[in-house]
């Protein structure tokens, strides 16, 4: 898996890095982990999004550098595309579609989801069974035998702490635990990580935390959570920097839910949907059903609206994938 991509790099030496619209910690994470691979080998590398970084990742921006993409521009000159956390041009947004007008720049998806092997990439550095897709760059560096800066070590941890819940979710495996262990050799100190990304909330958000709660309702007898957030509320929760996949993990919590959903109205119409599941539940499944994709226990897709169109042919997909009747 690392033989071609460490050729390549070897070979290059102008590169882009690119992740999926509204990028999360694991797509931030990564692309800063590998972003100081390729500058510690004196390379000219560029991170270039279609959507800027959450707030809560700004810290990163102390020694990184998060370009976003203008609608239309060209893209920087560039001998390598690499992909992160997603595995198609479609995911990247306005930079894939500058990319699919690229002729000869091999692209590199680095990814743990399934199905990453039938994407866009030339190469792949993949693997599904990784808690994030920051361990496989970890495993690159060790791979190149590279010593892990802090600015790496940060993006690596803020990309497993970003797709194991900080160590709560199934995927949390003994490598999560050994990686960060690793991170702290190198200077990582977890607790400053964590008041950056979770300490610095607006006072709005408070509010907004309360009325996303209070719109919850249950479901196919209490075993489906769902919150509908209609246009205004998005609006409001954008304005404030609220993070409304706060709105989660209290669903989660209540005694025999088996999945939450949460549907944000967006601007032109369309539904956006975020799925997780408890013990003894898969939900990519849905989401693929709907164009989207994801994780066993958090996959998410887009639906067209109105938004209670979106929520009852949602709930009927839920329940067909429980084996209920909606």
């Amino acid at each position: 898996m690392f033989d071609d991509v460490r050729s390549l790099i070897r070979d290059h030496g102008r590169f882009l890095i690119s992740g999926h619209v509204n990028p999360d910690g694991d797509c931030i994470g990564t692309q800063c982990a590998l972003f100081h691979l390729l500058r510690s080998l004196g390379k000219d590398a560029r991170i270039l999004n279609a959507d800027a970084p959450e707030l809560i990742f700004d810290f990163l921006g102390e020694h990184t550098t998060f370009g976003v993409h203008e609608t239309g521009a060209e893209l920087p000159p560039h001998d390598v595309h690499f992909l992160t956390d997603c595995a198609t041009l479609d995911r990247l947004g306005s930079v894939g579609v500058q990319a699919k007008q690229m002729v000869g720049v091999p692209r590199v998806v680095v990814d743990h989801h399934e199905g990453s092997d039938r994407g866009d990439g030339d190469l792949l550095l993949w693997d599904v069974t990784a808690p994030s897709a920051g361990c496989v760059v970890h495993a690159l560096y060790e791979a190149m035998g590279l010593e892990l800066t802090r600015a790496a070590a940060e993006g690596i941890f803020v990309s497993i702490v970003s797709d194991t819940g900080w160590f709560r979710y199934s995927n949390t495996d003994h490598r999560a635990f050994a990686i960060a262990e690793s991170l702290m050799q190198a200077g990582l100190e977890p607790h400053r990580i964590y008041d950056a990304m979770y300490r610095r909330n607006p006072r709005a958000s408070v509010a907004l935390l309360a009325d996303g709660l209070g719109r919850a309702s249950f479901a196919l007898d209490g075993s489906v959570a769902e919150v509908a957030l209609d246009a205004s509320y998005c609006a409001a929760a954008r304005k404030a920097h609220f993070n409304t996949d706060a709105l989660l993990d209290p669903l989660r919590s209540v005694d025999g839910v088996k999945v939450v959903a949460l549907l944000k109205e967006l601007a032109d119409g369309a539904v956006k949907v975020s799925l997780r599941a408890n013990e003894g539940v898969e939900v990519d499944g849905i989401a693929r059903a709907f164009g989207g994709g994801g994780h066993k226990k958090a996959a998410g897709a887009t639906l067209q609206g109105p938004l209670e169109v979106a929520r009852s042919t949602l709930r009927t997909a839920i329940a067909q994938g429980l084996g209920v009747t909606s």
